[in-house]
């Protein structure tokens, strides 16, 4: 691929990753202004949209950082724009995926009944609660990431160290330079972005999922309101989907980094495809999923006035209810 070919193929991945995202929190943010309310749906999707579009920026710039001068993971000390570059694809990556997790939980306690007492009061507060929890992740990852500004190549190379062939170049495996246990902080970042929200993301689609069946099954059974099923079917097709992309975007990730730290070559494009993958579907499914944003979608595409939310249509999927 000639090197005009590489800038049109990563242009292409940023358009795709970015341009969704722009377009859920511009509008999104013009309708909490008019409307002067943040609802729990909407400050999620603000903090996946903001996040989806810095990761894809961030790693569309590591890339090409790597693509201008593939031996930059032998250079010590790093450059900062890598470090922060680390940063910014590790802070993002973690707010999205717990926002995600946070969204399908915020939806399970809605939509689902319960009969405990407890998740009863929590259902009546779910809306603070998640809103509390969403911007504590997001505190919380700030401040978590913070060593990767530390991280240093584990051993210095020297300049007869260096290898002609870049395509068959191993470096040192990077380290932090901070007194820390990096195996413990290596897993305990591994834990923060897969299995704990998996953990969440899950039990709480698939509980959503039974509901739905005996929602539905009860319904037919009474022969009414057969139509109130349909706001349930979407929340879990978009809770199930984001879990799908989420899943698959790791599964690509985790096997950049195995083939990258067993010395084996493999391209760039695959870790900036991911990402824009993961951004564009998150992009297009909660935009698939918001009554507001699928009428300015249609407004802008079909020249046609975008249709004003009404109340005696508001689902479950568009709003806190």
């Amino acid at each position: 691929m000639t090197f005009i070919g590489h800038v049109v193929f990563f242009v292409g991945l940023v358009f795709v990753g970015v341009s969704g995202n722009i377009f859920n929190l511009i509008f999104t943010i013009q309708q909490q202004v008019k409307t002067k309310t943040v609802q729990t749906v909407g400050l999620i999707l603000n903090v996946i949209s903001i996040n989806n579009i810095t990761l894809v920026v961030a790693n569309f710039s590591l890339v090409m950082d790597v693509f201008q001068n593939p031996q930059i993971w032998c250079v010590t000390p790093y450059p900062l724009s890598i470090r922060i570059e680390a940063y910014l694809m590790m802070t993002c990556s973690f707010n999205s995926f717990w926002a995600i997790a946070w969204l399908s939980l915020f939806y399970c306690i809605k939509v689902v009944s319960f009969s405990s007492e407890c998740f009863q009061t929590l259902k009546k507060n779910i809306s603070p609660v998640i809103n509390t929890a969403v911007l504590l992740s997001c505190l919380f990852s700030s401040l978590f990431f913070t060593p990767m500004f530390s991280l240093e190549l584990a051993i210095s190379m020297d300049k007869n160290d260096s290898v002609n062939d870049n395509a068959n170049m191993t470096c040192p495996q990077p380290s932090f330079s901070l007194q820390m246990d990096a195996n413990a902080y290596s897993a305990a970042i591994v834990c923060l972005l897969c299995p704990i929200p998996l953990m969440i993301m899950l039990p709480t689609s698939v509980r959503m999922v039974v509901h739905l069946c005996a929602h539905t099954l009860a319904l037919q059974k009474n022969e009414t309101h057969v139509k109130g099923s349909d706001s349930y079917l979407l929340v879990c097709k978009l809770t199930i989907s984001l879990v799908g992309v989420y899943l698959s975007t790791l599964c690509i990730v985790f096997l950049f980094i195995i083939i990258r730290l067993i010395g084996q070559f493999i391209t760039y494009h695959t870790l900036a495809s991911a990402f824009s993958f993961y951004g564009g579907m998150t992009s297009l499914l909660l935009t698939a999923s918001n009554r507001h944003l699928k009428d300015k979608l249609w407004s802008l595409f079909c020249c046609r006035k975008a249709k004003e939310q009404s109340s005696k249509s508001q689902t479950v999927e568009t709003g806190d209810v």
